[in-house]
């Protein structure tokens, strides 16, 4: 993030509207209110959420995915110099106990931008993107080891990695749609091709590895393995419903979230903020839609320390200038907001230059710690946050 002055400005303008009464009415879940870009106002914020200053990135930059495994062992990934007519290049951050620093040796590689992170521990961090080629690379405490899984071949791309001791698993995508490969320790194997979709996310835990997406009929895709087999898994019809993250809590407790895009949408992150979010929910037979209490929007993060701590981040279309945070403690959900990122301006360079378009969230294992991560605003004018809970 260049600076913090538009965090400031926005802090301010939240404050003024508390003290003046000024919150909006709560919508109800079932509803679909419809909200001008311009009309919308700040929720109050859930003052549990604080800004952290994230690490110096160069340019336009943004924070996709994050993960954790202690609390000196946070690591966030997306991209900096990033701009409407250029890639841009990979952006690696690690929260060490006292603050984020960027940790170097990716650049010059030819990577754009990074897609996942994974950390199974402080010698075992992996991550997954794209440039000329898919790219992935393992950093083992003092240096990173990059990889091309698919070699030179340029039609292959990354969406997520899921590390487990030693091994990691991949989602991509190919001409022949969604792939799943895995990293042995030594060399990496195709798991699975002719998905029947494309796959966004992977995650593996106690033996189990779910890979989620959308199929080719525009419906949630849900695969699973596991040492015995490996299963497509029905889902609830849901026609324009794409799964953006997994998270396992058990083998019998699994949550998975994404949006239903309106019938026009581009499935591309500019859109899908005009669509509903969506939450799936495997209870060991079958898949179900969860309701949330937010009426438009886009769910792009989840994390659970138990089956009553589950949360999810996201973008609520009518509250746009925010992260969300939904909460599920195994009877109810409850949304909480970040602070406002920035105020709008007449004069700013892009109509969504005051939104949030990125999110992420995760738990630090052991303790009541959430890190949140993404970025504001889009194009020449994207900045990327932190907020901590």
């Amino acid at each position: 993030m260049g600076d913090l002055r538009s965090v400031t400005l926005a802090l301010a303008g939240v404050s003024l509207l508390a003290s003046c009464g000024a919150h909006p009415p709560e919508p109800s879940p079932s509803a679909s209110p419809t909200v001008s870009r311009q009309s919308w106002q700040p929720s109050p914020v859930s003052p549990a959420w604080k800004i952290v200053r994230p690490a110096e990135l160069a340019g336009s930059s943004a924070l996709l995915d994050v993960a954790a495994a202690g609390p000196r062992e946070v690591w966030a990934v997306g991209y900096q110099e990033g701009a409407e007519d250029r890639e841009g290049s990979p952006a690696v951050v690690r929260w060490d106990g006292t603050g984020w620093r960027e940790v170097a040796g990716l650049t010059g590689r030819d990577v754009n931008h990074l897609t996942g992170v994974s950390v199974a521990g402080p010698g075992d961090v992996w991550v997954a993107g794209n440039g000329v080629n898919a790219f992935a690379a393992r950093w083992d405490g003092r240096r990173w080891t990059a990889r091309r899984p698919f070699g030179v071949a340029e039609d292959y791309r990354l969406t997520d990695v899921a590390a487990t001791g030693g091994t990691a698993w991949f989602t991509g995508n190919g001409p022949s749609g969604g792939v799943l490969i895995r990293w042995d320790g030594t060399a990496f194997h195709n798991v699975l091709t002719g998905s029947g979709g494309t796959f966004e996310a992977v995650t593996a835990r106690q033996g189990h590895v779910w890979a989620v997406g959308a199929a080719r009929d525009g419906t949630p895709l849900v695969w699973h393995g596991s040492p015995e087999r490996w299963e497509r898994l029905p889902t609830p019809a849901i026609p324009g419903g794409t799964l953006r993250r997994v998270w396992q809590l058990s083998p019998s407790d699994v949550w998975a979230v994404g949006e239903v895009a309106p019938g026009d949408a581009v499935r591309d992150g500019s859109r899908v903020r005009q669509g509903r979010p969506l939450v799936l929910h495997w209870d060991g037979t079958r898949w179900a839609r969860a309701e949330v209490p937010v009426a438009r929007g886009a769910l792009q993060g989840v994390t659970a320390s138990g089956p009553g701590d589950l949360w999810i981040s996201g973008i609520d279309a009518d509250r746009p200038g925010q992260a969300l945070l939904l909460r599920f403690d195994g009877t109810a959900w409850t949304r909480e907001y970040g602070p406002l990122l920035r105020v709008r301006r007449p004069d700013q360079q892009y109509e969504d230059s005051d939104h949030v378009t990125r999110t992420g969230v995760t738990r630090v294992p052991g303790t009541a710690t959430l890190w949140a991560v993404g970025s504001v605003g889009v194009g020449d004018d994207e900045d990327d946050f932190v907020l901590r809970r």
